[in-house]
C-alpha cells in the first residue's frame, strides 16, 4: 500500500497496551497475588493482539476503499 506507514500503527498499539497495562495494574490489581496477576496478563494479551490486528486490518481496508490518506 503506497503511503501507508505501518510503524505508526505498531507504535500506537504498543503505547495503548502499555498505558492500559499499567493503568489496570494500578487501579484494579494492586492487591492480587503475583501468580494470579501473571495469569490475568497472559490471558489478556492474546485477546488484545487479536483485537488490535482486526481493528488495524479493518481500518486499512476502509481507508483503501474510501481513498482516505
Amino acid at each position: 500500500m503506497p503511503g501507508f506507514d505501518w510503524t505508526i500503527g505498531i507504535t500506537l498499539g504498543l503505547l495503548v497496551y502499555l498505558l492500559t497495562y499499567y493503568g489496570a495494574r494500578y487501579a484494579w490489581y494492586r492487591k492480587l497475588e503475583q501468580n494470579k496477576l501473571g495469569k490475568i496478563y497472559t490471558t489478556g494479551i492474546g485477546s488484545y493482539l487479536m483485537f488490535f490486528i482486526f481493528t488495524w486490518v479493518l481500518l486499512a481496508t476502509l481507508s483503501q476503499q474510501f481513498h482516505i490518506p
